[in-house]
């Protein structure tokens, strides 16, 4: 029983620690965008998109149209 607890607060530690990621990498990439840096900001939004996949099983939609718009830029 102890053990299923450990593992649960391990997994919820590393959930949490992805969703911070995410948000820096976001945050990251959205200043990239505005100072014209559009390859930065794709590489930002890839690594973020990927945390997600591997989260959610799916890439949440405002993250692959934040890449779309700096594909659109290139």
């Amino acid at each position: 029983f102890g053990l299923i607890i450990f593992l649960n607060i391990l997994i919820t530690q590393e959930y949490d620690y992805n969703l911070e990621r995410i948000e820096e990498l976001v945050n990251k990439g959205i200043s990239f965008q505005r100072e014209g840096k559009h390859k930065e900001a794709i590489v930002c939004f890839d690594k973020a998109i990927s945390l997600d996949e591997n989260m959610n099983g799916e890439a949440d939609s405002n993250l692959l149209l934040l890449k779309k718009n700096s594909e659109m830029k290139i």
